[in-house]
Parts: structure tokens; C-alpha cells; sequence
């Protein structure tokens, strides 16, 4: 459309008359970039004509004010998410472009600097090293459970990444303890920094200098009058045990079985005893009360590296947890060396525990379940059945599996139980 021209002497030039949109857009003073239609563009991206324009004459009726398109007058309103408003630190851009996507198309890439949270910022992906390492969580997972033969090789770089030994540390300190051989205690290391702690302990992973420290050993009195043996690994050894765990446990859990609750994340025993209660109640009153005799102290490491490598085939990742089972024990100023079980306190000890004993869980699915129920809560297990020749067979196949494993069932605290109108009882758990 050609811009009308304005009633004028005889011989002058004529004047153009901005358009009432054009008019409402302009705007006066700062320094602007050019733009195709001839004006200028500031800043913010919002252009304007050239300083010629501003002079002209609208012979029209002065324009309306704007309206918010429901009816009433136009007010300028602030932002309607949240990261509008609560944001509570500066951003800067991750990447620099000539071009701001529209909204809703393409990422908003943005980074929070050091102070302040940023809350509410509409980055997309994990933030956190927890969001992050659960991230990694999920894909292992989701990974190993679409392919249960699958052989995971690339996996010890993952144990120090940075959000990996993070979210590590978070938990060893979030469980305490007690100093290890070195005597080195959390609070001392917090003192000194955790992130320089945790760079030393990165630095020596990546370069293959990381060696595990003896387990200090300690006793603690049991129920029964003995004393248990409980192992203290060093904090840099639970922090890179902890970071290990978080890499290798979602790809074993994909392939663990319903039976077993113990240690294993998102179950509990109340839900093992739950379960205990229900298939009792529907008819299986002869229960098998088993216990495995000295099993931490019993477990054949080379059986189990055997079946840690069904799924790992990470060299490095296979050494790794080689050297934490041949670690020895610090006892009376003497380091003993360990041939036979895992150390007990270590941190990877319950899931390589579970990996060993899923192989009991698989052998009584397939060999055993129409006998009865096996529940397992780690190395504490029962299984109910509903009549006495079948808990009595039940028990018979379990000598021979756990022999295979090279686990004996213990003489005296094994024992069967009719729990029929409440004849006899059996301890579970404590309960």
C-alpha cells in the first residue's frame, strides 16, 4: 500500500503519513542497527523508523490506545512463569546466536553462574549432580533391561565423572561412619575441602593410580553373646565404592528377581515380611527357615567375578572390585590378606552379595518354585509351602543350590515350621 500524501502547496514535495501501526511502533532517541523496511532496530530487537519519519502529520483521528484483548485497558503485566520472577541470579548464555528461536521452538540453553540458584530457569536437562547421576541411573537401566544378555564394557570413566563421585559423596557422608585405616574422618575432610578431596580422588582414578587400603577391622556384639566382624574401609574407598554403586547397580537390578528385598532400592524389609504375611495367609503354613551359615565370610570371590562378568566387561571395572575383595584386613597392626567373602561394611558389599545370590533366586525359579515361595531379604531367606513333603523337599534342593554355590545351610538355625493354628513360630527379620 503507498502512504497517502497530506494536503500541500502548490510545488512542494508531498509528505507521506505514517500508518497508524507504524506510528504506534515508533519510538524516539538511542542508537539503532538497520533493518530491511529502511528504519532501525535497538537493543532489544525492536525496531523503528528512521528520525525522519517522527516529523510527519496524521490527519486521521489520534490513534486508540492498545488494548490486552480481553476488553479492558492495556497494562504492562510481568512475566507468567515463574522463571520470570524468582529467578535469583544472573545467567549467562551457554552459546552465543544471531537468532533468538521463537518460544517454544529449540533449546533455551542458559547456565547459572556461581551465586545464586537460578530457581525456576527453564534450562533443559539435569541441573544437579544427583539429577544427573540418576539420569545415568536410568539409561544403564533401561539399557540392561531391554537386553538381559547384554555385556556393558565402557562403564569406569562413568565411576569418576564429577556429578557421579558428587552424588557419592552425598551419601557416604549422608550414612557417617567411622575414619578408616588412615584415620581420616568427613568432618576433617570438610574442613580441608571437599572439592579438592574429591579432584585427588578423580585424578587418581583417571589415571589408574587409585589403590584401595586395607579394611580396619572391629567387632560389635551379637544377640547371642559372639561378637561380629564389621569392616571400616577408608572414606576415599567408600566414596569410589559408593560412585561404583551407583554405575553397576541399575544394570544389575534389571535383572533381579520379585523375591529378593534386601538392599535394593525402592524395597525395604517391611515389604519383605508384607509379602511373608499374605502368602501365609493364603495356604502356605509349612515354612522353610533358613540361614546361611558365615555367608559374607564364605562367598568364592572367583565365582563371583564369574557372575559379575555376565554383565560387566569393563576391565578396569573388573580390577577395580577385584582389588576391594583383595584388599586384607587391618587386625592387632597386622594386614591379613582375604582369599574368601567380601568385606563386611564395605559399601559395594550388599549388591555384590545380591548379585551372588540372585543366582539361588534363578535356580529356584526354575528348579523349585512349584514347591513353594522363596523370599529373600539379602543373605535371610524363607521359603513357604503348603504341605510338610513339599517344605521337606524344598529344603532338600536347597542343600544341593546353595552347595553349588559353595554355601552350606547352618545345622542349627535352619528349621522347618508348621505355622497351622499358630503351632509354632518363626523369627524373621527380628520380627
Amino acid at each position: 500500500m503507498q502512504p497517502r500524501e497530506s494536503n500541500n502547496r502548490k510545488g512542494e514535495a508531498a509528505e507521506p503519513v505514517m500508518s497508524r501501526r507504524r506510528q504506534q511502533t515508533a519510538s524516539v532517541g538511542g542508537t539503532g542497527v538497520p533493518v530491511p523496511d529502511g528504519g532501525t532496530q535497538d537493543a532489544s530487537g525492536v525496531g523503528r523508523r528512521a528520525g525522519g519519519d517522527g516529523s510527519t502529520r496524521n490527519w486521521r483521528d489520534p490513534p486508540r490506545r492498545p488494548t490486552s484483548g480481553e476488553g479492558g485497558p492495556y497494562k504492562p503485566k510481568a512475566k507468567g512463569d515463574r522463571a520470570g520472577r524468582e529467578s535469583e541470579g544472573p545467567v549467562v548464555p551457554l552459546t552465543t546466536g544471531t537468532k533468538t528461536p521463537s518460544e517454544g521452538r529449540g533449546p533455551a540453553w542458559i547456565a547459572p553462574v556461581d551465586e545464586g540458584t537460578c530457581e525456576g530457569m527453564a534450562a533443559r536437562g539435569p541441573n544437579s549432580p544427583r539429577e544427573k547421576a540418576r539420569s545415568l541411573q536410568d539409561r544403564l537401566f533401561v539399557a540392561a533391561k531391554a537386553d538381559g544378555q547384554r555385556r556393558f564394557h565402557a562403564l569406569y570413566d562413568r565411576i569418576y565423572r564429577v556429578d557421579v563421585l558428587g552424588e557419592a559423596w552425598d551419601r557416604v557422608r549422608k550414612n557417617k561412619g567411622a575414619a578408616g585405616v588412615d584415620g581420616e574422618t568427613l568432618k576433617a575432610i570438610e574442613r580441608r575441602g571437599v572439592p579438592e578431596f574429591l579432584e585427588g580422588i578423580r585424578e587418581r582414578l583417571e589415571a589408574g593410580e587409585y589403590r584401595p587400603q586395607p579394611v580396619r577391622r572391629r567387632y560389635i556384639p551379637k544377640p547371642d553373646g559372639k561378637q561380629r566382624p564389621l569392616g571400616i574401609p577408608t572414606v576415599s574407598d567408600r566414596v569410589v565404592q559408593m560412585a561404583a554403586k551407583i554405575v553397576l547397580e541399575p544394570i544389575f537390578e534389571a535383572g533381579f528377581r520379585d523375591g529378593s528385598y534386601g538392599f535394593r532400592p525402592g524395597r525395604s524389609a517391611t515389604q519383605a515380611l508384607e509379602a511373608i504375611r499374605l502368602t501365609g495367609g493364603r495356604g502356605h503354613r509349612f515354612v522353610v527357615d533358613a540361614d546361611i551359615k558365615a555367608f559374607l565370610d564364605s562367598i568364592d570371590q572367583g565365582r563371583l567375578m564369574e557372575l559379575v562378568e555376565r554383565r560387566i566387561s569393563d576391565r578396569r571395572v573388573l580390577k577395580l572390585l577385584r582389588q576391594w575383595l583383595r584388599a586384607g584386613v587391618l587386625e592387632e597392626g597386622k594386614v591379613k590378606a582375604s582369599t574368601l567373602g567380601t568385606p563386611q561394611g564395605g559399601v559395594i558389599s550388599p549388591l555384590l552379595a545380591n548379585v551372588y545370590l540372585d543366582s539361588l533366586d534363578g535356580m529356584w525359579d526354575r528348579q523349585g518354585s512349584h514347591l513353594g515361595r522363596l523370599i529373600r531379604y539379602a543373605d535371610d531367606f524363607v521359603v513357604l509351602c503348603r504341605t510338610r513333603a513339599d517344605a521337606e523337599e524344598a529344603l532338600r534342593r536347597l542343600h544341593i543350590m546353595l552347595g553349588l554355590l559353595r554355601l552350606t545351610l547352618h545345622p542349627e538355625k535352619t528349621k522347618l515350621v508348621d505355622l497351622g493354628m499358630g503351632m509354632e513360630g518363626f523369627v524373621f527379620l527380628g520380627c
